[in-house]
């Protein structure tokens, strides 16, 4: 009774601290999330040019949309985190308390929207390596703006009056929501892809380097002034860079080159430089070219990211597909010479070992007076040795048919002495000493036992043989098994043969190839079928 009441009170003990932990981490992310919005929001207050009040670019929207689609299961924290931000934003620049929550519940709609339709169509782990999932991204960020822009025009025309028109303010909500969330969404995405996957050092420098002169140009072209580029964007200038990113680096990098060109678009309409800020066009047509241009820019480098990206998965997927219908016809064996050199292959000791026994057999029976007993033990060996052919065969059939393998419990050990003893004529004839270093109470594990053992007196044959030209040293035959941490019974065969030439290492059991003069390259290609 005690020892129960104790558990449950330490089940208790654990939810408990686990519920703090959950909340403490939840408070601990919600104020980080609402830190960051508020720095984005800060910033986007800043890109609403004067006197005019109209947002050319909201990034905090597409911050608030990315986070919500990296952390699905941080939902309400990051809202809370983006509506505290919202609040706090709208507090400083004294609007009502009213308005900071009203917006604050817009801005935690419009991400939540986005959001929640990018994790119903695609689940978890979403990202911009396919040029559908690029226009879906833009397609929810148009559906959440959209709703969104319906409670943010109302509740300004509810503070402003009558004076504020309820049409242009969703426009102008629509626009600058949507145009930020299809340029930072992908650059949160694509960073958090990087933080769980990392790239290869190679890609990090040549990515870097790529946005640095993407940079350059970028702070080169776009402040030009309007006369000289009436007939072609200065964008235009900047593809080149960016289809470079797109095809050597992961949409990541695209989606940070394309964010340093949408910025720099908004820093010129917003300070009157160059092409987008050029004061002699009426702002709205500024502002419209220069959403347009970012729209176009991030568009373009998102969906040729994602096109290079698919074509190098369908590469990998292709190597992959390749190299498996490879190593399957190597390792099925599944024409009919290869099945007879196989089972040649295989048969071929015990026949010998049949033959040898019955020409000793004659030989001890011709003797005066007859050797008897030896002649007896000749006769047994043939037997086993008939015993052991009919269980390749039957082993052959099973491993070359469809139907179950007839799997059983085995002791490894028992199957390893049992292929000593199957080969203890060659031991002795290349005069061979075997060495077994079995390990007691080893576990059992399930197989079929012709064919493993199959595979143990390959392996001790080939030893033997690779033993044949050694005469520097004694021919040592060592046989070890143990229990590898607690999963798996491992077997190691060791001979004191001169070894593999490293460079023929990977190959050794490929079908048909063999590192003997005479041999087939059969053996060890069936052992590792049989084990895999």
């Amino acid at each position: 009774m005690a020892e129960g009441l104790l558990a449950e009170g330490r089940r208790r003990h654990f939810a408990v601290s686990d519920l703090t932990r959950r909340w403490i981490g939840g408070i601990g992310l919600a104020t980080a999330v609402g830190l960051a919005y508020f720095l984005a929001a800060a910033l986007s207050v800043r890109l609403v040019l004067k006197p005019e009040g109209v947002a050319v670019f909201w990034p905090a929207a597409g911050l608030s949309s990315g986070l919500l689609i990296v952390l699905r299961r941080a939902r309400w924290p990051v809202l809370a985190g983006v509506i505290g931000a919202t609040v706090a934003t709208h507090i400083i620049i004294k609007d009502p308390l009213w308005a900071g929550i009203a917006l604050g519940l817009c801005n935690g709609a419009e991400a939540l929207i986005t959001a929640g339709l990018i994790q119903y169509y695609f689940g978890p782990g979403f990202n911009l390596a396919r040029p559908r999932n690029v226009f879906s991204l833009l397609a929810a960020a148009v559906l959440g703006t959209s709703v969104s822009g319906i409670g943010g025009a109302v509740t300004y025309r509810v503070l402003h009056g009558p004076s504020a028109p309820m049409l242009e303010t969703w426009q102008h909500w629509f626009a600058s929501d949507a145009i930020g969330i299809i340029a930072v969404a992908p650059l949160v995405i694509g960073l958090a892809g990087v933080v769980r996957r990392p790239s290869p050092r190679s890609e990090v420098i040549e990515g870097t380097l790529a946005l640095v002169a993407l940079a350059v140009m970028t702070g080169l072209i776009i402040p030009l002034p309007h006369e000289p580029w009436d007939d072609v964007l200065p964008i235009t200038w900047l593809f080149p860079i960016l289809l470079w990113l797109a095809a050597r680096c992961r949409p990541a990098f695209s989606a940070i080159g394309a964010f340093i060109v949408s910025m720099s678009i908004v820093w010129t309409t917003v300070l009157g430089i160059g092409f987008f800020g050029d004061p002699r066009f009426p702002i709205t047509e500024r502002v419209m070219g220069a959403q347009t241009s970012i729209l176009v820019v991030v568009l373009s480098a998102y969906v040729l990211a994602a096109l290079f990206a698919e074509r190098r998965d369908t590469a990998v997927e292709l190597t992959r597909s390749y190299t498996m219908l490879k190593r399957e016809r190597d390792n099925k064996l599944m024409n009919a010479q290869a099945i007879v050199r196989a089972i040649a292959h295989e048969v071929r000791q015990p026949i010998t070992r049949i033959t040898a026994g019955g020409n000793a057999a004659q030989r001890f029976l011709k003797m005066v007076p007859p050797e008897h007993d030896k002649a007896q033990a000749a006769l047994d060996g043939i037997v086993s040795a008939g015993h052991r052919t009919s269980e390749i065969i039957d082993g052959f059939r099973a491993l070359f048919a469809k139907s179950d393998q007839r799997q059983q419990l085995v002791n490894v050990n028992e199957i390893i002495r049992g292929a000593l003893e199957s080969i203890s004529s060659e031991l002795e004839d290349h005069h061979v000493e075997p060495r077994a270093e079995l390990m007691s109470e080893l576990p059992h594990v399930y197989g079929n036992r012709s064919q493993l053992q199959e595979v143990v007196s390959n392996l001790l044959v080939n030893a033997v043989e690779a033993m044949a030209a050694t005469s520097d040293r004694d021919r040592m035959l060592r046989v070890k098994t143990e229990l590898r941490d607690r999963k798996a019974v491992a077997v190691v065969v060791q001979d004191s043969g001169p070894g593999i030439d490293k460079d023929r290492l990977d190959g050794i059991f490929t079908a048909f190839v063999s590192t003997k003069p005479n041999g087939m390259g059969l053996g060890l290609a069936i052992s590792r079928m049989i084990i895999d």
